[in-house]
């Protein structure tokens, strides 16, 4: 069995992972609802963890999941903000930057 130090690790890495590919169209709760059911499979109201060394499943306590649920939504949130701000970046104008192409008009 795992430490619970070592436990967080690995699901902390699968929030990671998750949100390297996620679907920036759906919301934040849908987002959380396809993790939780992709990383912390659900089975009558308790969450396991398989394990991908051992492949076996791990019972998960409630603190655990909601550590996992706070740190997924904090995580998203900061990779939202990121993504606005680059967007923002982009959009600006670049002022001054013009190219003269009346030397190359007349060539043969």
């Amino acid at each position: 069995m795992l430490d619970s130090k070592k436990f967080w690790l690995k699901i902390s890495g699968s929030i990671t992972y998750y949100l390297k590919y996620y679907d920036m169209e759906l919301s934040n709760e849908e987002l959380l609802k396809d993790y939780l059911e992709y990383t912390l499979n659900e089975e009558d109201g308790k969450y396991q963890y398989l394990d991908k060394q051992t492949f076996e499943y791990i019972d998960l306590d409630y603190e655990m999941v909601d550590k996992a649920k706070k740190a997924f939504m904090e995580r998203l949130e900061k990779r939202r903000l990121k993504e606005s701000k680059e967007e923002v970046k982009e959009a600006t104008p670049i002022k001054n930057n013009v190219m003269n192409f009346s030397k190359y008009k007349n060539k043969k």
